[in-house]
């Protein structure tokens, strides 16, 4: 397969017909919930933990599918609203990291990171619904980061109400594409002002010389004891999340991304080409592994690569990227799951399929779908 076109129809095939079916019968409609994961033998993750940030990918996945046709789930987003999300919500209305088995709080931090993903679920359900409440909800998820977690004296949010020492750039970093859905979705220029702010973020803070800084102090500065290790993954994301802001806003972004795509291409591949979990910023490697998601983040990057410059190069790469995610964590999978984590010689680490997944996956093949009209 060595068209986009041909690409992509093998992307479509595999979600209407083996991924998307697979994961909807699994959820839970008394409770409105998305299970934590599947085995490969089909029995769902018993755990004992439940994360709310699975809850707004999974209706991500479930609300775009439905946008395409690809799957009608809109009874199990109404679920998944109103049944499902509250049992993670606070008296504050704010979400919890995680339950039990039994839908007790199991772990009661409240973070950026889960909250980044709220307003992207509830964008989402605004979009195929234009229900009020669901804009009143993404407002109030905002107006709570910059209640509790902003930080006027350095910039940027803190990543949880818990703990302030260490600061990530990855919370900003989905916090910017869900204020790029809320602006797509609502067509109201506040969301774009405030993606603004993020992006002012990364460059004065989050992009250093030569590469995407992950970890910072309490300052917002790369002098935490994390701060010399880098995600090439999150790199290929930064390219294909700046590709998008450039097109909402004719920003030039092209220096930031060819700074990216210069340091996770020289040093963020295995010998056998799947992207690593994890690098120095002198490039010496920390994790060989390699993490399905940093895979589909590379590809979304090729995407937005020959968007920007199409060739016949380009092209080739992002099928060359669609068969090595088919290649090495689906086809060896059960229909419709992924192995989720190689080792550097391409064994899997693990061979359960966490829900989290799937947001990566369908993102990118929903790209790959965008682009082969």
């Amino acid at each position: 397969m060595n068209t986009i076109s041909q690409q992509a129809k093998r992307c479509q095939v595999w979600l209407s017909e083996h991924a998307l079916p697979r994961w909807h019968h699994y959820f839970d409609k008394k409770t409105g919930i998305f299970p934590e994961g599947i085995y490969q033998d089909g029995r769902v993750y018993q755990e004992n933990v439940i994360r709310f940030r699975v809850q707004p990918r999974q209706l991500y996945v479930y609300a775009h599918a439905t946008e395409l046709g690809l799957i009608d789930a809109r009874q199990e987003i109404e679920q998944a609203i109103n049944l499902g999300f509250p049992q993670f919500q606070t008296e504050k209305e704010t979400f919890v990291f995680s339950l039990d088995d039994e839908l007790n709080i199991k772990n009661g931090e409240t973070n950026a990171y889960e909250h980044a993903f709220a307003l992207l679920g509830y964008a989402w359900h605004y979009r195929l619904t234009r229900e009020q409440v669901s804009l009143d909800k993404m407002e109030a998820i905002y107006q709570w980061f910059e209640c509790e977690l902003a930080d006027v004296e350095n910039g940027g949010f803190y990543s949880s109400t818990h703990y302030f020492s260490l600061r990530c750039q990855n919370p900003h970093m989905h916090l910017f594409e869900a204020l790029m859905v809320c602006y797509e979705h609502t067509d109201d220029v506040q969301w774009l002002e405030r993606a603004r702010s993020i992006f002012n973020l990364f460059i004065d803070r989050f992009m250093q010389d030569e590469y995407l800084c992950e970890f910072f102090d309490s300052q917002l500065t790369p002098k935490h004891p994390l701060s010399n290790l880098v995600d090439p993954g999150h790199h290929y994301e930064w390219i294909w999340l700046l590709h998008h802001y450039q097109k909402l806003t004719r920003i030039d972004v092209s220096v930031y991304i060819e700074r990216l795509n210069h340091f996770t291409s020289m040093y963020g591949h295995n010998d056998n080409g799947l992207v690593r979990d994890e690098v120095e910023n002198n490039g010496a490697v920390f994790r060989s592994t390699s993490r399905l998601w940093c895979q589909t983040e590379y590809l979304k990057a090729q995407i937005a690569l020959q968007e920007r410059h199409p060739s016949l190069e380009r092209e080739q790469r992002v099928c060359q990227a669609v068969d090595v995610i088919f290649s090495a964590y689906l086809n060896p999978a059960q229909n419709g799951l992924w192995f989720d984590q190689l080792d550097c010689e391409g064994l899997p680490l693990q061979k359960n399929s966490p829900a989290s997944t799937f947001y990566h996956l369908f993102l990118a093949f929903s790209e790959l779908l965008r682009i082969a009209k």
